[in-house]
């Protein structure tokens, strides 16, 4: 008998060349989806980079701006004396005041001395020689400015702003000038414009520490109200 052959049955070309793009096909879709995730990891760093560069002032303008411990140790003082003037509302208020008029050193905390309540020492930087005393000059001046600006209560930062610029120029004259003028909110621009006839057109020389820091009219701060309220948090 002969022996039944067996018949090889070969691969036809297209079904090898249909194979081999079958493959080519996957290989480009695993490609795909590999930078796909890639991109999608890129752009979720990216997210997170920008958040931590936003939030990060934020978080250390928290930390830099706090009342410090030498402040902290006249709270029960302010709380007597504000309580006494009918201000128990603005003890933090006051203390941020404080914070950035001495940040609680030497004996005149609130630099009250030239200030109109004070009667019983020199009225010249730093001639009040008895902290109590000068916390009380202090919030007598400050709600006699809060009284002048209208202040409704320690979230009324608007008119806040208004009675500390008041506390810092002086406020007859001050609120005189935004009475004139018809100002009724605060603004760098009119602070300025207030300390230039105040100064009597006086400008401080670009060398001097206070140009950046004060303004650039030799009278008073004019940046004064928000130098106040990074120390605030109602």
């Amino acid at each position: 008998m002969k022996k039944t052959q067996k018949i090889k049955h070969k691969k036809h070309p297209n079904s090898v060349h249909l194979t081999k793009k079958a493959r080519l096909i996957k290989r480009r879709h695993q490609i795909r989806r590999q930078k796909q995730f890639l991109c999608f990891i890129l752009f979720l760093i990216i997210i997170l980079s920008l958040s931590f560069l936003i939030l990060r002032p934020l978080r250390t303008s928290r930390q830099t701006h706090m009342i410090n411990s030498a402040c902290e140790s006249y709270r029960s003082d302010v709380e007597q004396v504000a309580a006494k003037y009918d201000m128990s509302a603005y003890v933090d208020l006051i203390l941020a005041l404080m914070m950035q008029e001495s940040s609680g050193q030497g004996t005149d905390v609130m630099q009250s001395s030239e200030g109109a309540y004070n009667t019983q020492y020199p009225q010249t930087p730093n001639g009040i020689t008895d902290v109590d005393y000068s916390i009380a000059c202090g919030i007598q001046e400050l709600k006699y400015s809060m009284a002048k600006a209208d202040v409704t209560g320690p979230n009324d930062i608007a008119n806040i702003k208004l009675a500390l610029q008041g506390y810092n120029f002086g406020a007859d004259v001050y609120f005189n000038y935004l009475e004139k003028n018809g100002i009724t909110s605060w603004s760098e621009e009119s602070s300025k414009a207030f300390a230039e006839i105040a100064s009597g057109e006086t400008k401080r020389s670009k060398e001097d520490p206070l140009y950046d820091t004060a303004g650039p009219w030799d009278y008073g701060d004019q940046y004064y109200p928000e130098h106040v309220l990074r120390y605030y948090h109602s």
